[in-house]
């Protein structure tokens, strides 16, 4: 398949240069496509282009929105667009006419690349999670917010953009990695909001928002938030393995009496869960508490004999009594 541009390219009309008329008798300086391409074919392949990247004629060709399409310079390579436009016309061609075919199996009809494919009606095929963070990158929190609001507006419902659950916390959980916890939690509360009926967004929301709140304002705060998200939420909200990495984060903060409230809630929650007695037991030993840490591993030994972490630190703390 030879796809175009020059004489037009992203258009759903076609005309000659200005003061030529319109339509023009013959096609100028095609470069990806016959000149020989009939008129109608060549209208609606330039219609498929603008709906695929949401743009008018003027985005690669030279004009003036709202001027007769006579107007235009339609042969005129000023535009960075309309040469971008090419390359990637011809980038098309490759994989429907050389790649495509390699494949080992194909359906019939077999699937062809469009403009679409990539694009979903933007001009720049990026992810959801690419903008965002690019706006947070230029701008902040706030900028990234408002990105998001206003794309979700225009393009809810469209393939442009995936407005599910999955897009925020990407996004929430690249800031958490970069240390921006209270930002990260604002996300996640704004991927619980967008999308009420999902499981995911709360248990990522509610181990975030208990985390900063113990790191922010201590055990007794941590512990609060934990009981006033299970009331609202229901208690499966934590369950056992997000409970157990919010109290490995809190150690790996240095904030070890607030993981010791955070496995403390654990083995309450979860009283039959050899391992959380022995995330207990570490919690304590790190603490310097070794008796304590003792009785949770011998809990945890009671639950699971062959609890080979319990064991050895057992072993090794009563050793050092």
């Amino acid at each position: 398949m030879r796809l175009v541009i020059a004489t037009v390219v992203l258009c759903p009309l076609l005309a000659a240069p200005a003061a030529a008329q319109w339509p023009p008798e013959k096609f100028e300086n095609l470069q990806v496509l016959s000149d020989s391409i009939p008129l109608r074919e060549l209208v609606d392949l330039m219609a498929g282009f603008t709906r695929a990247l949401g743009v008018r004629c003027t985005y690669c060709h030279v004009g003036e929105e709202g001027r007769p399409l006579g107007t235009y310079d339609f042969p005129s390579d000023d535009k960075l667009t309309k040469r971008k436009a090419r390359e990637m016309l011809e980038m098309v061609t490759a994989i429907n006419a050389r790649y495509l075919p390699r494949l080992e199996e194909r359906q019939d009809p077999p699937v062809a690349v469009q403009c679409v494919t990539c694009h979903g009606g933007i001009t720049t095929p990026r992810t959801l999670q690419d903008v965002l963070l690019l706006a947070d990158r230029a701008g902040g929190l706030d900028s990234l917010l408002a990105t998001y609001r206003a794309l979700r507006e225009r393009y809810y419902g469209r393939a442009a953009y995936d407005f599910g659950e999955v897009p925020l916390a990407d996004v929430a959980g690249t800031l958490r990695a970069d240390g921006r916890l209270a930002d990260a939690v604002r996300l996640y509360g704004l991927n619980v909001e967008q999308n009420p009926a999902a499981r995911f967004p709360k248990l990522q929301y509610a181990q975030a928002a208990v985390e900063l709140a113990f790191v922010e304002s201590g055990p007794t705060a941590g512990i609060a938030r934990y009981r006033e998200l299970q009331t609202q939420h229901g208690a499966g909200v934590f369950p056992e393995p997000s409970l157990n990495q919010l109290g490995y984060a809190l150690l790996g903060r240095g904030k070890t009496a607030e993981a010791i409230e955070v496995f403390k809630l654990t083995v309450n929650a979860f009283p039959r869960s050899a391992n959380a007695y022995d995330s207990l037991g570490e919690a304590y030993a790190a603490a310097g508490d070794s008796a304590r840490a003792i009785a949770s591993y011998e809990q945890s030994l009671v639950l699971d004999p062959q609890n080979a972490n319990a064991q050895e630190k057992l072993q090794a703390l009563r050793a050092r009594r």
